[in-house]
């Protein structure tokens, strides 16, 4: 019940401080963001996102990872379990090493703009791990940019990467 709660209410995640950052440091680092379509309205792109897990928390279980994009430019629409891709990349590598799939997706909510996927991995994060998420069905805006999309992790952790759009 509490899981279904937090991935139901969970829409922003605090930032710690300024702790919480991508894979690189700075929190806007654009290879953390890959898109399969960046074309200017494209519909139903599959978008991926990473977000390198730090000291806030690690030891917790991997329960939640989610995104929000700006509003009014980008449509996130709802996914099945089974189109979502998950894992971890332990090592550093850019891979991989811990794959979880369907069966591991408790829920997924969405808006126009956002996601949050809660998850039943049994999976403890260790600082350094690389959080990995696939969501289908993001319509992208009408006009080229560069837009900054929030990655949030376990209600916990918050980074932001840049997404372009040609």
């Amino acid at each position: 019940m509490r899981r279904t709660a937090l991935a139901v209410g969970l829409v922003v995640l605090v930032s710690l401080a300024g702790c919480s950052a991508l894979t690189g440091g700075d929190g806007s680092d654009p290879g953390q963001a890959t898109i399969e379509d960046n074309e200017a309205n494209a519909t139903n792109v599959t978008q991926s996102l990473r977000i390198e897990a730090n000291e806030s928390v690690a030891g917790s279980e991997w329960t939640e990872i989610g995104a929000t994009y700006p509003r009014d430019e980008f449509t996130v629409d709802a996914a099945q379990h089974a189109d979502i891709e998950l894992g971890v990349d332990t090592n550093g590598d850019g891979e991989m090493d811990r794959e979880f799939n369907e069966t591991h997706v408790s829920g997924v909510n969405n808006n126009a703009y956002s996601f949050t996927i809660g998850l039943d991995t049994d999976y403890t994060l260790e600082a350094g791990d690389v959080v990995m998420v696939s969501y289908p069905d993001i319509d992208n805006p009408s006009e080229p940019g560069t837009y900054e999309v929030e990655v949030r992790l376990n209600d916990q952790q918050t980074a932001t990467t840049n997404v372009t759009i040609e």
